[in-house]
């Protein structure tokens, strides 16, 4: 039997962390974990966004604090919250992960894709400033970065070759597909 290691996708939100994050776990036959989902349960939510407004985002930081660690443990494919990556307890169990996926996306891509978006908490400052907060966090957390900004096919490709030159998919003796 062969071990995959936690597989976790960070990034700004409409950066594709969900999207791809599930196509991967159906490409690797592995669980696909959204954090958001997972708080929301833990809230007693159906959305991020009744969530959101009843409990604020204290709240919601909290409830990520109590339900991401143990998510970090599991064999799965993992698409964290934008925010998570930003409190110390992620960031900690993150500095151990093998595989921390950060997804960049320009600025006008990811705001496109949030206003095509549902179930999409309101943020507390502004998205630019926002941005600028948690982007570096995201990188030095990232042990592969990639922009999501064009071709979701090739961002695929890319992200396959790292996995199986990195040594993180297992060698069944066929070439990777890509």
């Amino acid at each position: 039997m062969v071990i995959m290691p936690t597989i976790v996708f960070i990034g700004f939100r409409g950066s594709g962390k969900s999207t791809l994050g599930k196509w991967l776990a159906d490409e690797l036959e592995l669980p696909f974990v959204d954090s958001d989902s997972v708080v929301c349960e833990h809230l007693g939510h159906q959305s991020v966004t009744n969530a959101w407004n009843e409990v604020g985002e204290v709240g919601w930081r909290n409830a990520e604090v109590k339900v991401i660690p143990p998510l970090l443990e599991q064999d799965a494919v993992i698409s964290l919250g934008g925010g998570a990556p930003m409190l110390e307890v992620v960031q900690q169990q993150l500095g151990s992960a093998t595989v921390v996926i950060n997804l960049t996306a320009d600025e006008d891509v990811t705001l496109e894709r949030i206003e095509h978006g549902t179930d999409r908490p309101r943020l507390s400052n502004p998205d630019a400033q926002t941005r600028v907060d948690r982007l570096p966090v995201y990188a030095m957390l990232g042990t592969f970065g990639i922009d999501t900004s064009g071709d979701i096919e090739q961002c695929k490709k890319k992200i396959l070759k790292h996995l199986h030159e990195g040594h993180q998919l297992p060698d069944t003796g066929d070439p990777p597909k890509y």
